[in-house]
């Protein structure tokens, strides 16, 4: 089951080394050193919230820790769903490679715990070796344009994910939660808007289908 999870990770792999080694090139180029920038991916792996961590803690040490936390209470969702799905025996490290692609590739998979560590595995090991790749190939990867090429991988990972899941009552799910997220977004709430995302849509799609029987 860890084997077939390590191959199950290869898509995710393919977008977090282009994103991981953005985030490399931009903490050394904010001023973190290359062991500083390395050890964040290796201690936190938690994509977006490192990003907003480098771009904050210089001017704010409090806001730095607050907003990556705040980013990340999505898990608390993400981790209720699958321990109703896996039986899990070691949640300290089940929980600390959880990320949002690991659990939307795992969430319609059978299997046991083993699984979920193998997503995981690939996913950590291609995020900390594609933000060391940035933190020592930062001169030549630091034009603006391709920084912005590598950092769209993401979204365009998270769509590849979603379209496969848009089944019946999902697809409404997905519907309610872009609209939420959009909102927000909007009025310069992007953080609480995912947040509120992933608890309403699902909150909203069991409502209609108990009115509907």
């Amino acid at each position: 089951m860890f084997r077939k999870g390590f191959s199950y990770s290869f898509p995710i792999v393919a977008g977090y080394l282009p994103v991981s080694m953005t985030f490399g090139i931009l903490a050394v180029t904010l001023g973190f050193s290359k062991t500083e920038a390395i050890l964040t991916s290796a201690l936190i792996f938690a994509g977006s919230s490192q990003f907003a961590l480098i771009s904050i803690l210089p001017e704010s040490f409090l806001s730095g820790v607050i907003i990556p936390i705040i980013l990340n209470l999505r898990h608390l969702v993400y981790s209720s769903i699958l321990s109703q799905k896996f039986e899990i025996k070691k949640a300290s490290i089940t929980a600390f490679g959880l990320t949002d692609e690991v659990f939307a590739t795992s969430v319609n998979t059978r299997g046991d715990e083993r699984f979920i560590w193998g997503l995981e595995a690939g996913s950590y090991i291609s995020w900390v070796g594609g933000t060391a790749l940035g933190v020592f190939a930062g001169s030549a990867l630091s034009d603006d344009a391709i920084a912005s090429a590598l950092v769209f991988s993401l979204p365009a990972l998270f769509l590849v994910l979603l379209l496969p899941n848009l089944k019946e009552y999902s697809t409404l799910a997905a519907f309610f939660g872009g609209a939420i997220a959009l909102s927000f977004h909007f009025i310069g709430m992007s953080s609480a808007g995912i947040l509120l995302a992933g608890i309403l849509s699902p909150a909203l799609v069991m409502k209609l289908r108990r009115m509907m029987g």
